[in-house]
């Protein structure tokens, strides 16, 4: 579970650490380096990945609470979107509200979305500091593929990417990761504005309310790839 109540920490390490070596199995000897991109919910068990790896370099890639709220909450129903049906199962969303001003029944699916996202980014940001160098906060910006060729590959995880590598990734960076195999794959368009402009004030508010603070902190952080400065230091 999400607090380690059905599997102890070091248990958690230790299947994680089974599974990670079946997967990166390979018949090939040229193969050195190994890449897993895990789905957000994980990142309140970070722990475990850090203890099954204490060496292993990460990132936490997170975006503008607006623009990331919009993607969770489009679906049919705002009840099915992932970042609010947990919210009657999760000890951890049930522990960030006691926390407010507010109970639970006066919270709306928007802010359950909020809530369950700042949960998240809170635990990068700790894991990010205890990790002490090891974990880096990523900005979902319009440079991210630079800020992979230029930081992230070659002095965050230390490999190296010749010319040949650089061409295939920003060849690859102009195709949208999401269409999944389509035929018709075409060209990635950023969508930050239309996400903003489109976003209801309920989305706003939550937003604002929920989101904001944990990805202001996450921007301050001596661990991001650009930190921005804090109020008080400008």
């Amino acid at each position: 579970g999400e607090d380690f109540s059905e599997c102890s920490l070091e248990g958690s390490a230790n299947l994680l650490r089974d599974v990670i070596y079946m997967m990166g199995r390979s018949n090939d000897p040229k193969e050195e380096n190994l890449f897993f991109k895990f789905q957000s919910a994980t990142t309140r068990t970070m722990e475990a990945f850090r203890l099954a790896f204490p060496t292993t370099p990460w990132i936490f890639l997170y975006r503008e609470p607006i623009e990331v709220m919009m993607s969770q909450l489009d679906v049919p129903r705002t009840s099915q979107a992932n970042c609010v049906r947990s919210k009657n199962s999760s000890p951890v969303i049930r522990k960030f509200i006691t926390k407010t001003k507010y109970d639970f029944e006066d919270l709306g699916d928007e802010d359950f979305c909020a809530i369950h996202l700042a949960t998240l980014c809170a635990s990068a940001l700790q894991n990010i500091q205890d990790a002490d160098g090891l974990g880096m906060a990523v900005n979902y910006s319009p440079d991210l593929v630079h800020d992979f060729l230029d930081t992230i590959f070659p002095k965050h995880f230390h490999t190296p990417v010749d010319k040949a590598g650089r061409d295939r990734v920003l060849e690859i960076s102009g195709t949208y990761s999401k269409n999944r195999g389509q035929q018709a794959a075409g060209e990635f368009k950023p969508d930050s504005e239309e996400k903003k402009k489109n976003a209801s004030d309920e989305i706003m508010d939550a937003a604002e309310e929920f989101l904001q603070p944990i990805f202001d902190e996450l921007q301050k952080s001596e661990h991001n790839i650009r930190p921005v400065e804090s109020d008080d230091e400008s």
